[in-house]
């Protein structure tokens, strides 16, 4: 086929077109001109590719790989390349191509003469038919001719393993047919589109006919010559292409492979609370804070989940914004207990360190210094009590992973509430501790007595606190409510609420796993801009401990909800996160400052 220009594949911007239900797998990829790969028909066959094309040129009697004539080597021939492989995969994995039964064809160019050429490619194939004959055997590779073919009328004169490409504007006799494999054409055809940003109007309007066309006429369709970036794979899917082409097998492989898990569309959607504005960047003392981590949660993740709401979130309602830089002293990016810590103490640390400094010293965190004013503390958090962000508000370790210590530090703490997951981790000298030293213990929170002005611990069984998409339902603005209620008696409170598992859905790269419970988490914000805004003394503080996954969106469509995008690992990342504030104070939160800024922001807003 014709060569494609070495287009650099990134992560891009695509026109958005509707997302097709045909689901695609790898047996719908395409390895272009294979045999410039620097492991002609492996690289590609390691990836379970559907398609791998090979360029052949008839020289001498032998058939050589290359794309120009000039490129005939003598150790490049079809045989060695394409049909020794062929045959060692099927006694690799017992008379298939691929062990999981997935089919494989050859994509045949014949760069010389038609007839000769297929002449001696048959002769060629005779003794080793039964690896191609998929008459006799479903599980052979079919061979496809494109290129220089011989006249339709002969076809019938070649062996029948052998199958044909052919042209939209070409038309088929019932005869042949049944020979013909697909229909391709060069894109450039129809557009000049470099997959970048988005093709235009008029051209893809031209791409989609075609394809349709090829479609009603019976006939599989494929381009040849569309840019080997992950907008124009996406793009193709989306018109739905029966084969997707690459130059860059293990680039399509990550687009195929992980589609389920980087595409949301048809989620839940939430009304948003409009805020009243009444009380927002005055100068009050504030007698509460909210502060609202989500873990993991950059910018991307937030637009996200606007994307997924069609539009809306009760977060891009508050006015107040900053940038929170989040290194930690040891780490370019941070981890959710130093992160957790420079928040709750002021003080930077070194990654995995709780309540410490990075010389392994504890410093106080915001309930200890708040309590003896007489203002209560609480956590939420949708994992278990025991998390590094919950225990960066109470505990004092110099690993996060310590968690008998925690949970006994969070027993003689100065938290007045914490609501989470984590019942099964509670030891049963724990339990007893709870219970002799006044603490009021549930494991329900339907039953979560909120008239009580006792310290409570409302710890879940981590069935009940688990991710959104496994049921965990409206428990996180439930517990939001119902700490509210019984912290809002008194001198004023302090509470710390954690969206937990945004991080995993990042983590998993799993997008659909992460819109969930960003969704949720800015249900919750929505419930504390309405609390601050009937209280009038309330600050709410949203941001996060840092940012998880790289997450770039690709492409989506707001009022429809869906969108796609790429993560750039699975991992944390050193990425600045946002600040929101809303409330008496809130303008204290703008601007680019340091995380451990935050601390002195919120103590600030109490007139600290």
């Amino acid at each position: 086929m014709k060569k494609l220009l070495p287009w650099v594949s990134a992560v891009l911007l695509l026109s958005n077109a509707q997302a097709q239900d045909k689901q695609y797998t790898m047996a719908q990829a395409h390895s272009h001109n294979d045999y410039e790969r620097a492991t002609p028909f492996y690289a590609a066959a390691a990836l379970n590719f559907g398609s791998i094309e090979a360029d052949i040129h008839l020289q001498n009697g032998v058939l050589y790989v290359a794309h120009d004539s000039r490129d005939i080597d003598p150790f490049r021939t079809f045989e060695a390349l394409y049909l020794q492989p062929v045959i060692r995969q099927f006694a690799l994995y017992k008379g298939k191509p691929y062990a999981d039964g997935s089919p494989l064809q050859l994509l045949i160019d014949l760069k010389t003469e038609g007839t000769p050429t297929l002449q001696a490619l048959q002769t060629l194939l005779t003794p080793y038919k039964q690896y191609f004959d998929r008459k006799a055997n479903p599980n052979a590779v079919k061979i496809v001719l494109s290129g220089n073919l011989p006249p339709m009328s002969d076809w019938q004169k070649f062996d029948q393993i052998f199958y044909f490409d052919g042209r939209p504007d070409s038309t088929y006799p019932a005869s042949v047919k049944d020979r013909v494999a697909m229909i391709s054409v060069s894109f450039d055809h129809y557009s000049r589109w470099n997959g970048k940003g988005t093709m235009i109007p008029s051209e893809l309007q031209k791409v989609k006919a075609v394809i349709d066309q090829v479609h009603q006429l019976g006939f599989p369709f494929r381009f040849w010559g569309a840019p080997s970036t992950k907008s124009c794979y996406f793009k193709l899917m989306d018109l739905g292409a029966d084969w997707i082409g690459t130059d860059y097998p293990s680039e399509l492989y990550d687009v195929m492979h992980n589609t389920a898990t980087t595409t949301v569309s048809n989620l839940p959607v939430h009304n948003v609370y409009t805020p009243t504005y009444a009380s927002d960047a005055t100068n009050i003392k504030s007698k509460n804070v909210i502060l609202m981590i989500g873990d993991g949660t950059g910018l991307a993740q937030q637009f996200a989940g606007y994307t997924a709401n069609k539009g809306a979130l009760n977060l891009f309602l508050m006015k107040q914004l900053g940038l929170s830089k989040t290194q930690s002293v040891d780490n370019y990016h941070t981890d959710s207990a130093a992160g957790g810590t420079a928040i709750s103490s002021g003080h930077k640390t070194n990654n995995g360190v709780i309540g410490q400094d990075n010389t392994y010293v504890a410093v106080p965190v915001i309930p200890e210094l708040l309590a003896p004013k007489g203002i209560k503390s609480g956590v939420i958090v949708t994992e278990e009590i025991t998390g590094a962000t919950p225990a960066s508000f109470y505990g004092h370790t110099r690993s996060r992973d310590s968690v008998a210590t925690l949970a006994h530090q969070l027993l003689k703490s100065n938290i007045q509430l914490a609501v989470g997951g984590g019942k099964e981790q509670l030891d049963a000298e724990l339990r007893e501790s709870l219970t002799s030293s006044g603490v009021i213990f549930y494991d329900n929170l339907d039953t979560w007595n909120t008239g009580k002005n006792e310290r409570t611990m409302v710890i879940l069984s981590d069935k009940v606190v688990t991710t959104m998409r496994n049921g965990r339902g409206n428990y996180l603005t439930t517990a939001l409510r119902k700490a509210l209620q019984q912290l809002s008696k008194g001198k004023g409170f302090f509470l710390m609420v954690e969206g937990s598992r945004i991080d995993n859905g990042g983590h998993s790269n799993d997008l659909d796993y992460l819109v969930r419970e960003m969704l949720d988490f800015d249900e919750a914000i929505g419930e504390a801009l309405k609390f601050a805004d009937a209280d009038k003394q309330t600050t709410v503080i949203v941001t996060a401990d840092h940012e998880t996954s790289g997450l770039a969106l690709m492409d989506g469509e707001i009022s429809k909800g869906w969108l796609r995008g790429h993560f750039a690992t699975n991992d944390h990342t050193g990425i600045p996160v946002m600040v929101f504030a809303y409330g008496p104070n809130s303008q204290l939160f703008r601007g680019v400052y340091e995380n451990n800024e935050i601390f002195r922001k919120i103590l600030a807003c109490y007139g600290k």
